[in-house]
């Protein structure tokens, strides 16, 4: 619930910041404050980084999947889409999740109902997004392809660094990650936009240290905790929870109703993902009974 509770703040931050900063310099600024509260974190709990700097290629490789890709995505997407229709699209985490373990080279076998409930969840995330929406603005059309391919690279990211990330400390694993991310982002900023002609207030900086403390850092680390105690598979449930949380801050905090392709969409797709879970739990059952 922690991990849940911080990214939604991070959505809400990020479409309060973007008339602040590019999307790329929100996106690389939070990666590298992140970065130095996690190492600050680090030096202070004595955790060990060294091991963790070790496996550099690989934990860069999980930085760009996991923080740079889905931060830059969602950065860019946000602009043309509410951050509670950005929250839904996690679904597609736990789904892709789903794809990616019954893929070699070491898939697991997943039980038909299981690609029934993926199904149906793909349609209730149709039914949110809304057709006619997208069909009226294309830039929303464009923006939901982004922040569906930040997502899909994420649980890609997961599933990896519940193999690539053993033995190390999450906490470590955290600041590298988000330390590559940065260094990933701030080249495309210089390369793509004019971070020298930038000023933001007072306040959007205050909002940006938040963005990368209680946005990024805190979920960077919780990430690597879940993903190396529990699995990519039991974080992917985040994927659930999120959209509820979402739609209750901004109804609650921000007086914004759900809308009705959202209230349609949303039980369709969390039928799809019990069917899912259900056939999960039915199959690896079966497989303990048949050994």
């Amino acid at each position: 619930m922690a991990f849940c509770g911080s990214l939604v703040c991070a959505y809400e931050l990020v479409k309060v910041l973007e008339d602040a900063f590019p999307p790329l310099m929100m996106a690389a600024s939070r990666a590298l404050l992140a970065a130095m509260v996690i190492f600050l974190f680090c030096l202070i709990a004595r955790q060990p980084l060294l091991p963790a700097f070790r496996r550099s290629a690989k934990l860069a490789f999980i930085a760009v999947l996991g923080f740079g890709t889905l931060w830059a995505m969602v950065s860019l997407g946000e602009r043309h889409v509410d951050p509670e229709l950005a929250m839904l699209l996690i679904c597609i985490v736990p789904i892709t999740t789903l794809v990616i373990t019954a893929l070699p080279p070491n898939p697991k076998h997943i039980w038909w109902p299981a690609w029934i409930g993926t199904a149906v969840a793909s349609l209730g995330l149709v039914v949110v997004i809304g057709p006619s929406r997208i069909a009226d603005e294309p830039s929303a059309l464009y923006s939901v392809l982004l922040i569906g391919f930040g997502f899909a690279s994420y649980a890609l990211a997961n599933v990896l660094a519940e193999h690539m990330t053993k033995g190390l400390s999450p906490v470590a694993v955290g600041g590298v990650t988000m330390l590559y991310a940065a260094i990933l982002l701030w080249g495309l900023v210089f390369l793509l936009e004019s971070p020298t002609n930038v000023n933001p207030s007072a306040e959007a900086w205050l909002g940006l240290i938040a963005l990368g403390v209680v946005g990024s850092a805190l979920p960077g680390v919780l990430m690597f905790m879940l993903v190396q105690r529990a699995g990519a598979e039991f974080l992917s449930l985040y994927g659930y929870i999120l959209p509820l949380l979402g739609i209750v801050v901004a109804w609650i905090a921000f007086g914004k109703a759900p809308e009705m392709t959202i209230l349609l969409g949303l039980p369709i797709t969390f039928a799809g993902v019990a069917t899912v879970q259900w056939a999960r739990r039915r199959g690896f059952s079966a497989n303990d009974l048949g050994k």
